[in-house]
């Protein structure tokens, strides 16, 4: 049995659907591999992501999501936000994006690993999918 991120994107989306790109203020470039790669987003707290540098050098950088961070989101949000949600891919790639810019570089390895929430994640979970 395959698992859900092995899983295809149906056939209904349109052929030239485009990855989302978010763009950092010192001109990288972050997508979404699973979007390129047309599968199911990840649901297992790691998410990969290509990265492209203002010199157009392009690298892939894993971001993990510590568990004991979804335990807790989880319970702060009453179970709204449990490990599958779409929250944590939002989270990841706004964590990847701040080192980014702050670093100028990738980080180290090609590896992130967010242990740590800070202020705005846990308003935005707590505000996550109210409406």
């Amino acid at each position: 049995m395959r698992n859900q991120s092995e899983r295809s994107i149906p056939e209904s989306l349109p052929a030239d659907t485009r990855p989302i790109e978010l763009v950092t203020e010192n001109g990288f470039s972050v997508l979404r591999l699973w979007e390129i790669d047309r599968v199911l987003p990840p649901s297992e707290g790691h998410y990969r992501f290509l990265v492209v540098d203002p010199r157009d050098l392009k690298r892939q950088i894993e971001v993990e999501i510590a568990g004991d961070i979804a335990v807790q989101i989880a319970l702060r949000t009453r179970g709204r936000i449990l490990a599958d949600s779409s929250y944590w891919i939002c989270c990841a790639e706004r964590h990847l994006a701040t080192y980014l810019w702050e670093n100028n570089d990738y980080p180290r390895d090609d590896r992130l690993r967010v242990s740590l929430l800070d202020p705005e994640d846990i308003i935005v979970a707590i505000r996550w999918g109210t409406g």
